[in-house]
């Protein structure tokens, strides 16, 4: 990693953890394991990388004179991002476990996403508005060449995804990055979206009421019985950002999500085996007993009996 955003990582990171003064900073960097060779932190340097981090991780780090001449973290009004910026801190805290105890197979991680190194032409040609020349080859569809203008990416189990509008067609579409064959940043002028597309191609707008990064059938709600320990668990890790606690015993919990019935969504149910439990509405409790139904007949006879979705 480049020196300026592991120090820019490391800022943020201990900013927000409390508020420190210069020379604090400066004695801390000197101790970090982020900083392998051990160099001191000049003022000059530092105010610097300061702004270098504010603008990284869309963040103020303002000196209060009026507290000490304390450096502390301000976030802008209307900052929406900020699961990124959790995720950017995570993996840069892990990175700098693994250096501290200098042994990475003390650190045990899952694999890193496929296909990651496309994301820098994918990330330029979002910021350049422009379009990207992309050779794409699905599971169920021949390879074919698409022109995609890119709206914003999407890390969703350990798979990188864009999502844009296909130039000429008007419609949206999700890419997963380990499918492309080939990717190229097309030269040319800044690109608009379609009046079509132009308000739902958010991350916030277009995946709302989503699990996963199907983007099918209106949302409904869903209420489900977690039985015990698993309850526990959805209590500390929700299911999705809707979930709402509606009754609580001993030995289950209700939960309620407001949320579209896509695949994702039934994969992700299916995960928690005997432990939950589809309570209503009763039409997707019957396509959950469906689905349950054809697993449990390609297991007697080891034969596919999926179903169409």
């Amino acid at each position: 990693m480049i020196f300026k955003y592991k120090f820019c990582l490391w800022l943020i990171d201990t900013l927000s953890i409390q508020p420190l003064t210069l020379p604090e900073i400066q004695k801390k960097w000197l101790n970090a394991s982020a900083n392998e060779d051990g160099d001191p932190l000049a003022e000059r340097t530092f105010n610097r990388y300061r702004r270098e981090a504010e603008s990284l991780m869309y963040v103020d780090i303002k000196c209060d004179k009026r507290d000490g001449n304390l450096y502390k973290i301000i976030r802008p009004d209307g900052f929406k991002n900020d699961d990124l910026q959790q995720w950017l801190l995570s993996a840069f805290r892990v990175s700098s476990l693994a250096e501290r105890v200098n042994q990475r197979e003390e650190v045990m991680i899952e694999p890193a996403p496929p296909a990651a190194n496309l994301l820098q032409d994918v990330m330029e040609a979002i910021d350049g508005k422009r379009l990207l020349r992309i050779v794409y080859k699905s599971h169920y569809q021949d390879e074919k060449e698409i022109i995609l203008l890119p709206a914003f990416v999407r890390l969703f189990k350990q798979r990188w995804y864009v999502i844009g509008e296909v130039r000429g067609k008007e419609r949206a579409m999700t890419c997963a990055l380990e499918r492309v064959k080939e990717i190229e940043l097309l030269e040319g002028s800044k690109v608009k979206f379609s009046p079509k597309l132009r308000a739902i191609l958010k991350p916030e707008v277009y995946f709302e009421h989503c699990f996963g990064i199907i983007r099918q059938f209106e949302p409904i709600t869903i209420r489900f019985r977690a039985f015990w320990p698993q309850d526990a668990y959805l209590k500390d890790v929700p299911l999705h950002a809707s979930q709402i606690e509606v009754n609580h015993t001993e030995d289950y919990t209700d939960f309620e999500m407001f949320v579209r019935p896509t695949y994702d969504l039934k994969q992700e149910l299916l995960w928690y085996r005997d432990k939950l439990a589809i309570l209503s509405p009763e039409s997707f409790r019957q396509d959950m007993i469906q689905v349950l139904r054809a697993t449990l007949s390609g297991y007697e006879t080891g034969e596919s009996h999926a179903i169409d979705e």
